[in-house]
């Protein structure tokens, strides 16, 4: 197979405005750079594929977006750690910047990525919100660092498995509605000890319990949209695609 980078013009541009300042980009797995099973253009370190390939596919993020720092990868754990860009230790579910030129990523494949931006554009950052994260706090902990005295947020919820696709069992349910009952409006029954799950619904239950309400969503669905994005419930083994944020001057 040839092997071929691709161009920025064929990533996700979000439709979110939150400040002139801030700048959001979603990859995916279009372009001929990495071959089977991770087809197309992998970003993740830890999914089988060669260390050195995924190196040179995110320095080709980083050449692409221009920015004056690398983006700061992650070491993501399904946790609710959030690290400030640039912290050395990068075992952590989400980063944060209140500085320009400093991308803040996470990387997903079914997950949901979490952007959030100050609405004076003065700090942005990126969390990975698994169901574990969501449920034990990823969300309150990025709102907590990037907006400590309350400071009005605005948030988009990038590409991620949609209800009819994510079936959990009795157990995920039973934890989110122990941490809050309003959950149960975002679970469908699934036949016996099964359940659909809206992994975006209760991220927005989250948000709002957080007093965030400016919230933006592309409704993308990485198992449904089996040409453009990764997916692990639907490949198994596969790649990781990257949810960017950054603040330019």
């Amino acid at each position: 197979m040839a092997m071929a980078l691709p161009d920025r013009k064929n990533w996700l541009t979000p439709d979110w405005r939150p400040h002139p300042r801030v700048r959001a980009l979603v990859t995916n797995r279009h372009g001929k750079f990495s071959p089977p099973p991770w087809h197309g253009f992998n970003l993740g370190s830890n999914c089988g594929d060669d260390l050195e390939r995924v190196a040179q596919a995110r320095a080709h993020v980083h050449r692409q977006i221009g920015s004056e720092k690398p983006p700061h990868w992650l070491i993501q754990i399904h946790g609710v750690r959030v690290v400030r860009f640039g912290d050395a230790d990068r075992r952590a579910d989400g980063a944060y910047t209140s500085r320009s030129g400093e991308p803040c990523v996470v990387l997903t494949a079914d997950c949901l990525p979490v952007l959030m931006a100050r609405q004076d554009g003065s700090a942005v950052g990126a969390f990975h919100a698994g169901w574990r994260g969501l449920l034990d706090g990823i969300i309150e902990q990025g709102a907590g660092q990037l907006a400590p005295a309350g400071e009005p947020l605005s948030v988009w919820l990038g590409p991620a498995i949609c209800q009819r696709c994510y079936q959990v069992g009795d157990e995920v349910r039973a934890a989110f509605l122990n941490h809050d009952p309003a959950a149960a409006t975002q679970f469908l029954a699934d036949g016996p000890g099964h359940w659909r799950m809206d992994l975006f619904g209760l991220a927005r239950q989250r948000l709002q319990a957080a007093g965030i309400t400016e919230v933006q969503s592309g409704d993308l669905c990485t198992h449904c949209l089996q040409n453009d994005y990764y997916s692990y419930r639907r490949d198994g083994q596969t790649g990781r695609f990257a949810t960017l944020i950054w603040l330019k001057d």
